[in-house]
């Protein structure tokens, strides 16, 4: 009885032994390490650094900020530069007398007669000389004529005095109508205007205008000089 419960036992021991030993052939063995995975700029296990190609991406990145910079601006034109190309003048301006007390915006336009004339060329400066007559020596029937209305008994009718570049002084010499033809008669007033003012003008006279475009100016104009304006009043 006893020889039957050993080889019982030993039976029963082999059979656990057994199915410890199935379970263990199953189970899939652990890792001593963990797998490393390999991240771009590190480096594995041979050693090897590895990094990612970033140089397509920042050369991109330049040529789109290269791209997106605003083209220069054209250099702007200097303010002596548009003073030459508006107003240079190669001859004395016409000169316009407006009656500053009529509301009918008539107008009386003269043109130079004897003067000087200078003006920048190209670097260099070109003077011109013009000859006309003597204020006194006028045709009455050809010389420029301007009716001055009489408003109300005045002695004498302000004029404005327009011009694509203002003179920088005036000289208004004045003679009696009777004058002409007179070379020896004296005037009978002369005013200077150092400022472009009404002028006063009176029914029959001679009158000369002198302008005057200083020559101080030139760096800013560009030209100078003098001219004479010839007319009669009625």
């Amino acid at each position: 009885m006893k020889k039957r419960c050993a080889v019982f036992t030993a039976l029963l021991l082999l059979s656990l032994t057994a199915a410890c030993s199935g379970r263990t052939a199953a189970q899939p063995p652990e890792s001593s390490e963990a797998e490393s995975e390999i991240i771009p700029g590190s480096t594995d296990e041979s050693g090897t650094e590895t990094s990612s190609d970033t140089s397509g991406e920042s050369e991109m990145e330049t040529s789109s900020e290269a791209g997106s910079e605003p083209a220069p601006a054209s250099p702007a034109v200097g303010t002596s530069e548009k003073a030459h190309a508006d107003v240079l003048l190669t001859a004395p301006p016409e000169i316009t007398l407006s009656d500053s007390l009529s509301s009918a915006n008539t107008s009386f336009t003269l043109h130079s007669g004897t003067g000087e004339w200078s003006w920048v060329d190209k670097d260099e400066i070109t003077t011109s000389v013009a000859c006309g007559s003597a204020p006194l020596d006028m045709d009455p029937e050809q010389a420029a004529t301007l009716d001055v209305p009489d408003y109300n008994r005045l002695d004498s009718v302000p004029y404005l005095l327009y011009c694509v570049m203002l003179p920088d002084r005036i000289l208004l010499r004045e003679w009696d109508i009777q004058d002409l033809g007179v070379a020896e008669a004296e005037p009978l007033s002369e005013t200077e205007y150092s400022e472009v003012l009404p002028i006063e003008l009176k029914k029959d006279r001679v009158y000369e205008l002198v302008a005057t475009w200083e020559e101080e100016k030139l760096d800013e104009r560009f030209f100078f000089g003098e001219a004479s304006y010839l007319f009669l009043t009625e």
